[in-house]
């Protein structure tokens, strides 16, 4: 029986999805004897990407080059997998949409205390690959068949959708959150104040959320086992919204309103809450924002003074 074909690449990738392949162990050893890789960057020394049955590729499209492999990547295979938050939903790369190419330029080559650049220009780009205005996730350029979340993914899922496209078994996203996956009691509705994850210490058995860490494990899909409560640590989002919600930072945002006493005191001091959130864009977009409705952000320009 010949080998199924299977490509895998990363593009604007940090390589913690191919770490979470291999983390898989001997789960992986039953599925090599039933697949070929032919393409596979990060071990092997293809010039070109061949046809294959399955295409997995980790990492949001940041620049040109990334584009070009993920075009080829859907035009080379007959099933697309995007691997990890990046590829899924442009990851923590997306946050840099905040910003413009130059202003990011300027912070990385010129601007940091660190950086030694006596000339105060950005590095000589001609012949490289050309920075896009904004990172973006795989499938606002190409049809993705199906996704594996997470940073760094679940090694189980990723077993789990390799054995589904050999035919054992079925690989589906959870419909839940990580709250339901979640063994800490919760009953309280009342947010007295957010904790930045070093103050306080924690309760193990309370909810986090309701200790007044902000944990976005309501707003998440769940497939992780909730792993981060689960140590004491609050939900990042790294798998992303739940099923049926466009959009996980506002439903993450609605959460923290309701507990903080929003919906059942009018006279609830708003300008409080707002500074309470700290780092709004970091605690609940900070794997969504590329896939997000907000998308830039808006600076308020004030007249120069005469």
């Amino acid at each position: 029986m010949a080998k199924v074909k299977v490509m895998e690449t990363w593009i604007g990738a940090c390589a913690g999805c191919e770490i979470s392949v291999l983390d898989t162990h001997e789960a992986l050893l039953p599925i090599l004897e039933k697949v070929e890789f032919v393409y596979i960057p990060v071990l092997m020394d293809v010039k070109h990407i061949p046809k294959a049955t399955v295409g997995i590729v980790s990492g949001c499209v940041r620049n040109s080059d990334n584009l070009h492999e993920l075009l080829e990547m859907r035009k080379n295979c007959d099933i697309l997998v995007a691997l990890g938050s990046c590829a899924c939903f442009g990851g923590t790369p997306g946050m840099g949409n905040l910003y413009t190419t130059d202003q990011l330029l300027d912070e990385v080559y010129v601007t940091t205390k660190s950086t030694k650049n006596e000339i105060q220009r950005h590095p000589y780009m001609d012949g490289l690959p050309t920075l896009l205005p904004e990172a973006r996730p795989c499938s606002d350029y190409v049809k993705v068949d199906a996704m594996i979340p997470g940073c760094g993914p679940n090694p189980a899922m990723i077993a789990q959708a390799l054995y589904a496209l050999l035919g054992v078994g079925e690989y589906k996203l959870s419909e839940k959150s990580v709250c339901d996956e979640c063994t800490r009691e919760k009953k309280e509705r009342n947010l007295k104040k957010i904790l930045r994850p070093w103050e306080g210490t924690v309760d193990d058995t309370k909810c986090l959320f309701e200790q007044g860490y902000i944990c976005n494990g309501s707003a998440t899909r769940a497939g992780c086992g909730a792993r981060c409560p689960s140590s004491g640590a609050a939900c990042r989002g790294c798998f992303g919204p739940c099923e049926n919600a466009a959009e996980q930072g506002s439903a993450m945002i609605s959460a923290v309103a309701s507990v903080y006493g929003l919906d059942d005191d009018p006279n609830t001091d708003l300008d409080k809450f707002v500074a309470d959130v700290y780092d709004p864009i970091g605690n609940f977009y900070k794997y969504t924002f590329a896939s997000s409705f907000l998308g830039k952000k808006v600076v308020e320009k004030t007249a120069a003074k005469k």
